[in-house]
């Protein structure tokens, strides 16, 4: 699908679309060095990336800081594709839920924090909710209410803390090769707009304010 990109400016740090093979590259890489050398969710292989074919049409979208390091991560998937919740993650689902493939639809995975960022107090869950803000614009720049997850079961619970609900979907089980408890989760936007704006208004409006340089990139973007 042909997506809108996003530019957004929070303080120090950046959040946009990765559009270059220079910035993906570096993406795949970044994945490699968390999921492969820091967890250990993935095999070694030799070129030290993280990449695999549904990265053909996926969109990344990632957290940059002042010196242009990327410090966190997503993978999102449309679907016009198939879902690794249709192949590699099936076994997480319920047999009773259907996956939805509709254009207001798309997955999301391969969460990534910069693990460095746990050596600076507060640093983690700063970058984790800036990568949150920028799926909350990006989601409502291309017109999507649902997002399934593949998550790990304790960021499933810190992104339910975090004030951003999640349906599970299907049963907790352990992931090889590294056996991670993971399961699989379905958000809905409108659901999380009504229970945001009367439950946790500051975290609404926090989620709504643009800075200025945000705002002349998204005018920039849709005139493009």
């Amino acid at each position: 699908m042909d997506y809108q990109t996003l530019h957004l400016h929070e303080q120090e740090f950046c959040i946009r679309t990765l559009t270059s093979e220079t910035e993906k590259e570096l993406a795949y890489r970044f994945r490699y060095r968390i999921f492969c050398r820091a967890l250990r969710w993935i095999s070694p292989s030799a070129p030290g990336i993280d990449r695999d074919q549904y990265d053909d049409w996926a969109t990344l979208l990632g957290v940059f800081d002042e010196s242009s390091e990327l410090r966190a991560l997503v993978h999102i998937l449309p679907p016009t594709g198939p879902f690794m919740l249709e192949s590699d993650f099936a076994p997480l689902l319920a047999p009773e839920h259907s996956v939805r493939k509709a254009p207001d639809t798309i997955e999301l995975t391969r969460f990534a924090v910069d693990p460095s960022a746990a050596q600076i107090p507060g640093l983690s869950q700063k970058l984790s909710l800036l990568l949150y803000k920028g799926l909350y614009h990006w989601c409502q720049r291309n017109v999507v209410r649902y997002a399934y997850l593949v998550v790990e079961k304790y960021f499933f619970r810190a992104i339910q803390l975090a004030g951003f609900p999640c349906r599970r979907i299907g049963p907790l089980l352990q992931l090889p090769p590294a056996n991670v408890e993971s399961l699989a989760g379905l958000f809905d936007m409108n659901f999380f707009l009504t229970e945001a704006r009367t439950k946790r208004p500051q975290l609404h409006a926090w989620l709504n304010d643009v800075d200025a340089q945000s705002a002349r990139c998204s005018i920039a973007s849709a005139t493009a």
